[in-house]
């Protein structure tokens, strides 16, 4: 069945309430029932034209990867929990460029910085910004019967929570985690992941040098590349993987980004499209600088075509936000990222 997925039928994400987190227009208690149906059937469901789009681009979506790593679930035709996505809170060291306030806490004050309408006396946009607390292990359902867990952040090796959930879970369960590749390790932290047999620690990387430096600021790559040494020492390359998003930010650089990762970490990168904010989705590029981000890389776009969207108006929202977010960090696109400053 090429258009069912597994995750309507054993996931719950307790940040959404919904079984996946990139469904679109999607209401647990009105559409359940109409989500099931539709994978049941092998019907491509409206709620899930995010990884429809990304597959028609050639890009493996969440869908083909859930389906790859839960296989012996396949066959299942009725909603029964038994992987869970859990959020563990906010709390992160980065105020990555395409990121806000709700996953961030370090992004709270960039946000209030940037956004801060002088005319009005307020932050555009987000009404709340504030810590984000976790689900505790008592308010997850049937806890004891989830098999596996993926934790997401902010940052989430420097939650507390993560590490309370760990010394509480049974070794025999098997959990997942992003990390921005910044966190040094205590060797209590260490022993205590490595008393998992499964587990994988996931980087997620949106580049190298100073294209990482400027997208994920205020990192260092070199520190990053280190720590990621030393993870594979630690716990060696089976339990890590990488994960990269592109944003019309990186997109001119994805060859290049893709390979260098590679050699630093000999596994293939999955990729993810970035939609939301719309000035730094992937195809938010006008058509004749899309143009030259094919040229400059032949083998991600091989077998993968790009409607570019972009605008005069939407290239002058982008560069907008991308001055004032410079004003604040001190860094200047045009110094990290010189080749997409030229052609924009």
């Amino acid at each position: 069945m090429e258009n069912k997925c597994v995750l309507p039928f054993i996931n719950q994400d307790y940040q959404f309430d919904a079984p996946c987190c990139i469904l679109d227009d999607f209401q647990a208690d009105r559409d359940t029932d109409q989500l099931l149906d539709d994978h049941r059937n092998n019907r491509q469901s409206r709620f899930c034209d995010g990884c429809w789009k990304t597959e028609a681009l050639g890009i493996k979506s969440k869908r083909q990867i859930a389906n790859e790593t839960y296989k012996e679930n396949l066959a299942q035709t009725e909603r029964s929990v038994s992987t869970a996505v859990i959020p563990i809170g906010n709390v992160c060291n980065l105020y990555c460029v395409t990121c806000n306030p709700m996953v961030s806490t370090s992004w709270i004050k960039k946000y209030q910085n940037v956004y801060f309408d002088l005319s009005q006396g307020r932050a555009e946009k987000f009404k709340e910004m504030k810590v984000i607390t976790d689900i505790k292990s008592s308010d997850v359902q049937d806890i004891h019967k989830i098999k596996h867990i993926e934790f997401i952040g902010g940052e989430t090796l420097k939650s507390a929570s993560l590490w309370n959930y760990l010394s509480i879970l049974d070794k025999d369960k098997s959990f997942s985690l992003q990390t921005n590749g910044t966190v040094e390790l205590t060797q209590k932290q260490i022993e205590l992941l490595s008393s998992f047999k499964n587990f994988n620690i996931c980087f997620s990387l949106d580049g190298y040098g100073k294209i990482f430096e400027y997208l994920r600021q205020p990192a260092k790559w070199n520190q990053v590349r280190d720590n990621i040494k030393q993870y594979i020492k630690n716990f060696g390359i089976d339990h890590l993987s990488t994960y990269v998003t592109i944003s019309n930010l990186n997109v001119l650089y994805i060859d290049d980004i893709v390979l260098h990762l590679f050699k630093l970490f000999p596994r293939k990168a999955e990729l993810n499209l970035v939609t939301y904010p719309p000035e730094f989705a992937y195809d938010n590029l006008a058509k004749h600088v899309g143009t030259e981000v094919e040229k400059n890389n032949p083998v991600f776009f091989k077998k993968k075509t790009v409607e570019w969207s972009g605008t005069s108006s939407s290239s002058v929202k982008m560069m907008d936000n991308l001055e004032r977010q410079d004003r604040f960090s001190k860094l200047k696109f045009a110094d990290h990222l010189p080749e997409l400053f030229s052609l924009l």
